[in-house]
Formats: structure tokens, sequence, C-alpha cells
């Protein structure tokens, strides 16, 4: 702290002493006298030095501050009361050889500083804080206060100087995240950054989409802080993304902090992973899978009905088959469970022609179903040794197709049902139903009854007109083929015979069925049987 010299020629120290001991001599002491004086008043000694240490100022030693951005330096300072107040005070900042970066008077003040400076204080209440904007490369310092009172004192703070850190490129912000954050439940995460220009701060920015509170502080040695919190609940999605925060300065600048957030959650996408298909008989190895944070400590297997099945993230099932059932997997965490689909094993299989297949007659027609089991589905397929194969349809219901014949099939005793798929084939013979030989023979008479007369009248004509010399054999031929369409049966009966004799004697009942419309018309020629893939 600077002390005004003490000196009985001084002006100013002649003033105050005319003032305190009311004398008008004292200009003409000498050295000696000026001393006896001072020996002889001790008061007045101790006077002065009071005064003089409260010229006094308060500024940082070194501010902080990013090259093109603005630096604002706090700045308070006191003096010595005068007994009247002076009404004009002037503030002046000035370089360490008394150039002058700041004045009221432009006109004073270094060509390089005349724009760039201000004094953002109120003096009269004894803030000097200057203001540079833009600061360059070479503000470094050092930069102190003077102050001058009209018509009292003026003083030059040299011994509170301020230097300036000039920094190129910012601080990356201060990021604060939590360690752990769990699904649907809110956290704060915070973001900070200082800096030295409270009238052009920078901006903060999150990477989140959520909302975020700002709010300016002031801080020591000439320092503001901006903080920025924000508030959001966490989705399973956030887990593993970076969250930032960036701090935008004027001029384009930019500086980022951030973190990668660990999302905790109960399992999600459970699912039994497996072997796309089984042939009967074949061992697999299921597997649990999960996404879950943290990794699933436990897994259990489970029967639809709930029932436990096994422990472990694998599990083994010995000689699968077609009645293998269901199950699902459940994958266990510290935040909780979750749960599978159930899982039904794909077994593939050859074709099995089921119990319940039979043909049926009824009057003119007869009807034949052959009901097949297989994995993956069949292609059936009809063959009949003579007779007109009038109409077939599908329907399929999951592993089961049910083939129907209809029509007249004329004289034969049996007609066949194929089945096949990748894994096999199966054929079996269906006995079709027996004619009521007495009932065709009345029918028979009853037609030859009526088709004697008509045709002894034509062979006569015939003859007469000399046409023909005997009766054509087609024709013959054709009588006996419209007596075989005019035989009916009363009876409605149904039998199937395995030509393996290996089918079980139980019947089965299928519905829900698949159906496919579509008829097909098959026709035997020279003898010939033709099969049709259903």
């Amino acid at each position: 702290m600077a002390v005004v010299p003490i000196h009985c020629k001084d002006k100013l120290l002649a003033s105050l002493w005319t003032q305190r001991v009311r004398t008008r001599h004292l200009k003409d002491m000498d050295n000696h006298r000026c001393q006896r004086d001072f020996l002889a008043f001790p008061f007045f000694l101790m006077a002065v030095q009071t005064s003089a240490s409260s010229w006094t100022a308060e500024v940082p030693s070194t501010v902080s501050s990013l090259l093109g951005s603005c630096v604002v330096v706090p700045c308070s300072f006191n003096y010595p009361e005068p007994e009247k107040k002076s009404s004009e005070v002037t503030g002046i900042w000035a370089q360490k050889n008394q150039d002058r970066i700041y004045h009221p008077d432009r006109s004073s003040v270094l060509q390089d500083y005349k724009d760039r400076t201000q004094l953002v204080g109120d003096l009269q209440v004894k803030n000097c804080s200057l203001r540079i904007d833009p600061l360059h490369q070479s503000d470094t310092g050092p930069f102190h206060f003077r102050v001058e009172i009209k018509d009292y004192n003026m003083y030059s703070y040299a011994d509170n100087a301020v230097y300036i850190d000039i920094k190129v490129l910012p601080e990356p912000p201060t990021l604060s995240v939590s360690e752990e954050v769990r699904v649907g439940e809110l956290f704060t995460a915070s973001c900070s950054v200082s800096h030295s220009c409270p009238t052009d701060p920078p901006v903060l920015t999150w990477s989140h989409s959520a909302i975020p509170t700002v709010q300016s502080q002031q801080l020591p040695k000439g320092q503001w802080k901006v903080p920025s919190s924000l508030t959001f609940a966490p989705t399973v999605a956030d887990h593993n993304k970076s969250l930032s925060c960036t701090a935008a300065y004027r001029g384009g600048k930019k500086a980022e902090s951030y973190q990668t957030l660990n999302v905790k959650y109960a399992p999600l996408d459970v699912k039994v992973e497996r072997e796309s298909t089984l042939q009967e008989g074949d061992s697999v190895e299921l597997r649990c899978s999960s996404d879950g944070n943290p990794a699933a400590h436990s897994y259990q297997w489970y029967s639809p009905s709930g029932d436990l099945l096994s422990q472990g993230q694998t599990y083994r099932l010995e000689r699968v088959s077609r009645h293998t059932g269901a199950l699902y997997c459940t994958a266990i965490n510290t935040e909780g469970q979750g749960r599978s689909s159930q899982v039904q094993l794909n077994v593939i299989y050859p074709p099995e022609i089921k119990v319940g297949s039979a043909c049926f007659s009824n009057v003119s027609t007869v009807t034949c179903l052959c009901i097949v089991e297989s994995v993956p589905l069949s292609d059936v397929r009809w063959s009949h040794p003579d007779g007109v194969l009038s109409c077939t349809k599908v329907d399929r219901h999951r592993s089961v197709i049910i083939a129907t014949l209809q029509g007249s099939l004329g004289f034969a005793d049996y007609t066949l049902c194929h089945a096949n798929n990748s894994e096999g084939n199966a054929t079996q013979a269906f006995k079709l139903p027996k004619k009521d030989t007495t009932r065709t023979m009345h029918v028979f008479k009853a037609v030859s009854a009526f088709l004697v007369p008509v045709l002894f009248m034509s062979a006569w004509r015939l003859t007469r007109k000399c046409r023909k010399s005997h009766m054509d054999a087609t024709t013959t031929q054709d009588i006996a083929m419209v007596t075989a369409k005019a035989t009916v049966s009363d009876d409605s009966t149904a039998t199937q015979e395995n030509i393996n004799n290996e089918v079980p004697g139980s019947q089965y009942v299928y519905g829900n069925m698949e159906a496919d419309g579509r008829c097909d018309s098959y026709e035997s020629v020279m003898g010939e049987d033709i099969y049709a893939n259903v």
C-alpha cells in the first residue's frame, strides 16, 4: 500500500496542517522547525498515518479469459473521506508505464484501447471494475487503477495491479453424471463452465432433448460460473449413449464434455435359441439369452403350465419327438426378470395316415377321406385302377391334411392314398363299398323290358331299308354301360383296408381345417391310372 510522503513544504500537507493546528506560519518554517513541530504534536502524525492507510484497492492478481471474448476485471477501492464530499470523481486505468488504457477523455487513451475499454463500475459506490472487449493477445497487463477527486486528492493504486491470463482455446465444461441410473427413474446431470465475461456468457447445450435449467453465479477473482442442470427419466435406448454438454462462446469457439450413461434395467428381449428343425429322436441343447444391465445372473425353464423344468442358461432335451411340449425361459438380474415367449420345437417326421381314414358310399357316389399327419406337410394323391375321379379337395390344420376323394369309382374294389414329404412316404389302400347285385339285376331287367322293343323296331327298320345287316356291336356295349350307370345301392357303408395292417384301432376327429375348395377331374384312359397331387 502506497503512503503519501510527509514534507512540510508540500502544499497538501501544509493545507492539512493549517486545518489541524490553525496556524498560518508553516510556509516559513525550516526543516528543523518542521521536525520539532511534528515531535511536539504526535497525535497529528497518527492522524496522517491513519488517513494514508485508507487509500486501498481490491483487484484479483490474475484474471483468466478467452482470446476474442471479453474480460471484466472486478475492482473496488477506498480513500479517506474528505470533510466535503466531492461531486466529481474520475477513474482511470493505466499500464505500468502510466500509459492510459481507459480514461473518460478518449483522446488521452492509447489508440489500441480507445474502442475496447469501458468502466463498468460505479465510482460513487467505489466500484472501479473495467471491461475490455474484445480481448487481444497483447492485453496481458499489468493494469492498475487511479482515482482523481476534484478539489481533494488523487491516487494511483500501482501496487494493486492485475494480470490477464489469455486462453487461446476454452476449457471444457465440468460435467457431472451419476455412475448408475435406472430406467424410468428421474436423475439430474449437471454441467458448468467458468468465464470472465458476464455481459456475454457462453451458452450451454445438451445432447439430450430434456429442457435444462440455467442460473449464473459470480465467483472470486473475476470469474463467473454458468451452471446448467438436466433432469430426465432415462430409457433403455439411453444405455451406453454419450450424454454431452457443449459450451459455445462468442466468435464460434466451442468446448465439449461427455460421459457415457450406465442405465440399469431388468432383462429384455428374452428368447430361446435353438436349432431351426429337429428330427424325431434327436437330442437338442436350448439356450436362453437376454439383454439386461447388469447381465442376468440366473435362468429358469418352465412348461406352459408354470412347472419348473430346469435351471441354468442351457437346457438339454434327449430324444425329442413330435409330442415334445412347448416351454419358455426366464432371465433374472438385480433389477428384475424377463420372460421369453412360449417355444414349440420344430420336430420333423414322415407322413402317417391316421385312423379315421375311410371310404363311404351314398347311393351313386363314393367319398373317401385320407387323414395324414406329418411335418413338413405332405403331398397327398389318390390312385384308382379304373373309373372317373370327379372331385377332390384338401383341408389343412397345422400338421394334419385331410384329402377328400368323391365321385363314381366304377367297379374297382379299392383305391389308394399316397402321402410323401422330405422325411418319407406312406401309402394306404381303402376298400370300396360293395355294389348291391340283386338291386342291380332288378334295374337291369326293368331297363331291358323297355329297351328290347325299341331295339327290335330299330332292327326291323334297318333291315327293311337295307342299310345294315346286323346290329352294331357298339350299341350293345352302350346298353351295358347305361345299365351299369343306372345301378344304385340302398346302403351307406364305410370300409377301409390297411395294406400293411398297421393302423391302430381308434378314431380321431379333426377340426378347424383350412380347406382348398378346388376340384380336379381325373379319368382312366386305356387302363392307365391318373394320379393327382393335392
